[in-house]
């Protein structure tokens, strides 16, 4: 009977979960949100269930507002008060140099550790995959 509740128990979360992202989708849908690119990560997150803080929010939203930074998969994580850090990829130390800048502009962001790493987009990569698939 244990195994069963268990099962109903995640059933029961993923149900949740599913109307959640279904509300938050259509009232996206009816106010235009997931045309923006701000929107479909406020769509994400809240499909992750991912609680942030004030600051968290704020500094992604600075990063999501940007026509660069907004297409990098980066993540936010408030350390300590106003401590924040930055973490993921982007494609080259200008792009850094961005993401810290406009993370340190956010009112309550004291400090700002950089834990992003520059990989460069590999075109050569993506055009021997294009020549396989032919």
């Amino acid at each position: 009977m244990e195994e069963k509740s268990g099962s109903q128990g995640r059933i029961g979360s993923l149900a949740l979960k599913i109307g959640i992202a279904s509300a938050i989708g259509f009232g996206a849908l009816a106010t235009g949100l997931l045309i923006s690119r701000q929107g479909r990560h406020l769509v994400k997150e809240a499909w992750q269930g991912r609680q942030r803080t004030r600051i968290e929010d704020r500094v992604l939203d600075r990063l999501w507002a940007d026509p660069v930074l907004g297409r990098r998969d980066l993540d936010v994580d408030e350390l300590g008060d106003g401590v924040i850090a930055l973490y993921g990829k982007v494609r080259s130390d200008q792009e850094r140099r961005v993401a810290l800048a406009l993370a340190r502009l956010v009112m309550g962001a004291v400090d700002v550790e950089d834990h992003l790493m520059v990989a460069a987009r590999d075109r050569t990569r993506r055009a021997r995959e294009r020549l396989e698939r032919r």
